[in-house]
């Protein structure tokens, strides 16, 4: 034992005389403060994504540098000497010392890439590829392509609109094969560079085979080449050359689509064609066809431009069906994303819903359209019916199942959402909306981190989607972390500066932090782009309410509504009198308070899960017992636990269902149970201290001291992330 303690303290005092812990501590500490500094500097300064990655490059090379020039030399008052070897150690032992601290060195090195991944979540590189892949669990269904963009290989680059168009033919053509898989639109389309091996661009698309091809134009003739490879092993299956005399674009396009076509039906074969619901005017159909290109781009410019060329469409065939779905689903869209009212939408939308269904009693499109209308005015049960009627017509109609996967999202039952929103990923594994609802679903859930991950692969592949970058805000407020949810949120504002959903999501951001003036700013710029848009006038009315601005909020809510409600479907109905419930609740009005809540309050709860109505229910039960009606209360509160149970096994597992719990809790004067969820309800993410303020609920907690502790905490999360954010926009003046 001494003899090993000897070897010890003869190891400590040759690092001591060499200075070599002095040394590599102190550089580490410099380490730490540079990538702290580097941090705060990339926002700001908008810094390519390649210095940070170098300054990293260079710290961590650094640490065996420093290592090797503090073993080898001295820093004397004489100047620099290389190290005396003398020592205590024989050679041996300072041969191994020595390997044994270069060891060390590249393990602190790689603890702080470690640290360095973690802390640039500016950057938005998101993972590879590769790792968005393994997100999935799909398997290539047989008899499955996708069609890459065509590559404009002429000279002058002038064919890119041809060679779109013959990918585009190709790909309306192989649709109506019954049999084949095809990969949709918006998933092939995003490999137009074509910088990726086609066996990576089979799994990212979920299928087994992958037709390419090029086109040449030399004075007046054009030659295209298109090519079927097999994605496992990257060989040909089939290939093929045409030339044509370019007079009439078009008609070559659909002879050559419809040549490439029968080839390929061929080559897989016992294909055979489906009955098409498409017009046989071509003029229509391309109106059609790049109306829908501006429609999944969703914003409220991009979707009137989508209704011009659908009413183009219609003009040029007024028995086109799908183009009066389109109108329709539309309309419906620009109440979510532009400065329309649900009703006003719906007026709009449904004759064009029942003529496309006059037209065409099996359309797709249109029972989609009719599921989202209906949805959209809060007749659930009629909505999913009309959706899982749009998807057995057409099995491969991605709106459908987008829009299924919202309802039961909605609706509570998240395992069928998954399950939904998965089947058509495995259709259009690159859709962002779909990944977009699948990583909700995977945060309600209470996989934050899986649903992150997905996003920030997506991310990887479409690094200027404003849409991505949005909803990465609210994953990461849902989570938690505000000064991310800033970020995301301000690069999106950055990229879709007039955009009613990317100006709300700001906004959050700001009014998360305490910044009301902030918030406050972006609404009014919002309502004056989109003066009717529900959500954005709901988070005004909210920021009013708990400024207790109360007349203000009384003229929003009435401005909303008119002067009567009694036309409104019940949904709508329900939060006008929520509104004007927490109106009074607000101003000390507690009787008034308890007579509107009581008609939000929907009797019919056979939702997996309705976190309005729970709230309402709720807040009617502390109200009731408040005016001494006891059985009511219990009776207001019994429905709340049992809507609880029955989100749970469902899966909802988020900051939400913990915060509900504990206000039932703390109704039933069970204060540990209370204190145990809300803090639970913390560590998950949240972090609306005014609301907790305003919660009725909660009155009984007000002087527990856990109660005081979580508010404190929160209320020191928010002045931290607000003191990171003023120091960026500070940086940017």
């Amino acid at each position: 034992m001494s003899e090993g303690q000897s070897f010890f303290s003869a190891v400590l005092t040759e690092l001591n005389r060499r200075k070599v812990l002095r040394t590599v501590g102190a550089y580490a500490v410099a380490v730490f403060v540079i990538l702290q500094l580097m941090d705060a500097a990339v926002e700001p300064l908008r810094l390519p994504d390649w210095i940070p990655t170098l300054v990293v490059i260079i710290l961590i090379l650094g640490f065996p540098l420093v290592f090797i020039l503090a073993w080898q030399l001295d820093i004397t008052p004489a100047g620099i000497r290389r190290t005396s070897t003398d020592s205590l150690l024989t050679s041996s032992q300072n041969t191994l010392l020595f390997s044994l601290m270069m060891l060390g060195m590249a393990g602190l090195g790689y603890g702080f890439y470690g640290y360095y991944s973690s802390i640039f979540v500016s950057e938005l590189d998101g993972a590879p590829a590769t790792e968005f892949v393994e997100q999935r669990e799909f398997v290539a269904p047989e008899n499955s392509i996708a069609v890459l963009p065509f590559t404009d290989l002429s000279e002058d680059g002038t064919q890119g609109y041809f060679s779109d168009g013959i990918s585009e033919e190709l790909l309306n053509l192989l649709a109506q094969v019954d049999g084949l898989h095809v990969a949709a639109r918006t998933s092939s389309f995003a490999f137009r560079e074509g910088d990726k091996d086609i066996r990576e661009i089979g799994r990212l698309l979920n299928v087994g085979t992958v037709l390419e091809g090029s086109i040449r134009k030399a004075g007046d003739r054009i030659r295209l080449t298109a090519q079927l490879i097999n994605v496992s092993d990257g060989y040909h299956i089939w290939s093929q050359n045409y030339d044509r005399q370019l007079d009439d674009v078009f008609a070559i396009q659909d002879e050559i689509a419809s040549a490439i076509a029968t080839a390929l039906v061929d080559s897989f074969g016992g294909l055979q064609q489906k009955q098409a619901s498409r017009t046989q005017n071509l003029a229509a159909f391309e109106a059609y066809r790049t109306g829908r290109l501006h429609w999944w781009r969703r914003s409220p410019d991009e979707l009137q431009k989508a209704i011009t060329l659908f009413a183009q469409a219609l003009e040029h065939d007024p028995a086109f069906a799908p183009a009066y779905a389109a109108m329709a689903d539309s309309w419906m869209l620009l109440s979510l994303y532009g400065n329309l009212t649900n009703m006003k939408a719906t007026e709009r939308a449904m004759p064009m819903i029942e003529k496309a269904l006059e037209i065409d009693p099996e359309s797709a499109e249109a029972f989609a359209a009719l599921g989202l209308a209906r949805w959209q005015i809060g007749q659930r049960d009629a909505a999913e019916s009309a959706l899982r009627q749009s998807i057995k017509l057409n099995e491969d109609y991605i709106p459908a199942y987008l829009w299924l996967g919202g309802l039961l999202g909605d609706l509570g039952r998240l395992p069928e959402q998954a399950q939904i929103l998965q089947q058509a990923m495995a259709l259009d594994p690159l859709n962002e909306l779909l990944a977009i609802n699948f990583a909700g679903n995977l945060s309600s859930r209470g996989d934050y981190e899986a649903g992150r991950d997905l996003l920030k692969g997506l991310v990887a592949l479409k690094p200027d989607s404003s849409a991505l970058l949005r909803i990465m805000s609210g994953h990461a407020m849902k989570s938690g972390d505000l000064v991310d949810a800033w970020r995301y949120a301000s690069q999106s504002y950055g990229l879709e500066p007039e955009s009613p959903v990317v100006i709300q999501t700001l906004a959050n951001a700001w009014e998360s932090m305490g910044a009301d003036d902030m918030a406050e700013e972006l609404l009014l710029e919002g309502l004056e782009i989109a003066a009717d848009n529900f959500s954005l006038r709901n988070n005004y009315f909210f920021l009013l309410l708990k400024q207790g601005r109360l007349e203000k909020a009384e003229r929003l809510i009435q401005e909303q509504y008119g002067d009567s409600v009694d036309g409104l479907p019940e949904q709508l109905q329900q939060y006008y009198y929520f509104q004007k419930g927490m109106i009074s609740l607000v101003g000390g009005d507690r009787q008034s308070a308890r007579e509107f809540i009581e008609l939000a309050i929907s009797e019919e709860q056979d939702q997996a899960w309705d976190g309005e109505q729970v709230f309402f229910t709720t807040l009617s039960s502390a109200l009731q017992r408040d005016a001494g009606n006891t059985e009511l209360a219990e009776q207001r509160l019994e429905n709340a636990e049992r809507a609880v149970r029955r989100a749970r096994i469902n899966g909802l597992d988020s900051a939400g269902i913990y915060y509900t719990e504990s206000s039932i809790h703390a109704l039933k004067g069970e204060s540990q149970a209370a204190l145990d969820s809300l803090q639970t309800a913390y560590e998950r993410g949240f972090r609306d201290m005014w609301m907790l303020d305003l919660d009725l609920r909660f009155e009984s907690l007000h002087q527990e001291p856990q109660f005081i502790a979580i508010r404190q905490q929160i209320e020191r999360d928010v002045e931290q992330a607000r003191s990171e954010v003023e120091s960026f926009t500070f940086a940017l003046r």
